[in-house]
């Protein structure tokens, strides 16, 4: 496997000046890290016979033991077509593929363009490469994917406790605070903010911000709460690999490349105070 060794946490105020090209620091462990969701995945062009259980009923066999629970989703959306010299939209139904390990934690979706791998509970970037990397394996002995188009790393954390928010000039950098830092947080009902860039290994996307409770800027990664929360969900892509042949081990380095990447910019965002308020070891 090709992954980055993990390494101590020898300066935890090590800051990467540069986000989106510089050197990334060490991992550093938090023992009760606030994260939501994590979420890995490899786009490939797409097999319309995905969207068939009989094309993929070799593929759920060979995880089954590791992913037992088994269903599908039908995803309605709108594609954009020209008909004539008029632009207009059509109704798209995907059927994806969901596949639960048994305590339910961990969803592998598939699609006819992509396979996902997804998390409430995280362990480690590790512990979560070595199980994509058996998922990509699988895939490309049932359904043999021949090329690449995209791989992608997201992780959304969420601050909700009162605490945590009263303090948020202490825990957050204030370049991603904007009008948060001037101590206005209890009197701020939404501030949410995006950013698209491009990167050493390809593009980021980060949202960031103050949210109102029961809204959310993306339900599906990070369900509403109750209370007024604190948002960073950061979405790390490369297509470098595009036009490459499916390969595991390949994929699995650029899977780790851009969550490098994605934790450069956590990094980048959050203060030593953060990494010690959320268990730094």
């Amino acid at each position: 496997m090709i992954y980055s060794a993990q390494k101590g946490a020898n300066n935890m105020a090590d800051r990467c000046d540069d986000p989106l090209f510089g050197e990334v620091p060490e991992r550093v462990p938090l023992s009760n890290a606030p994260l939501v969701r994590v979420l890995g995945q490899v786009k490939f062009p797409r097999i319309a016979k995905i969207s068939e259980e009989t094309y993929i009923a070799d593929f759920q066999e060979a995880i089954r033991g590791e992913y037992p629970h088994f269903q599908h989703d039908m995803i309605q959306g709108l594609d954009i077509v020209l008909v004539g010299n008029e632009l207009k939209p059509r109704q798209l139904t995907t059927f994806v593929w969901r596949f639960f390990d048994a305590s339910r934690a961990l969803r592998v979706s598939l699609g006819p363009d992509a396979i996902t791998l997804e998390t409430g509970k995280y362990e480690s970037r590790n512990d979560f490469l070595a199980r994509f990397e058996f998922i990509l394996e699988k895939l490309f002995e049932t359904i043999r994917p021949s090329l690449v188009e995209r791989v992608g790393f997201r992780y959304v954390d969420r601050l909700q406790a009162s605490d945590d928010l009263e303090t948020l000039p202490e825990l957050v950098h204030p370049e991603l605070l904007n009008v948060l830092q001037s101590g206005l947080v209890q009197h701020i009902d939404i501030s949410m903010t995006e950013i698209t860039g491009t990167t050493k290994e390809g593009k980021i996307i980060a949202r960031y911000g103050l949210a109102p409770p029961q809204y959310s800027h993306d339900p599906e990664m990070a369900p509403p709460v109750s209370e007024k929360s604190w948002v960073l969900d950061v979405d790390s892509y490369s297509t470098n690999c595009a036009g490459q042949s499916f390969d595991t081990q390949m994929l699995c380095s650029e899977l780790d490349n851009v969550a490098a990447r994605a934790y450069a910019f956590f990094r980048w965002s959050v203060t030593e105070k953060f990494l010690e308020r959320f268990g730094a070891k």
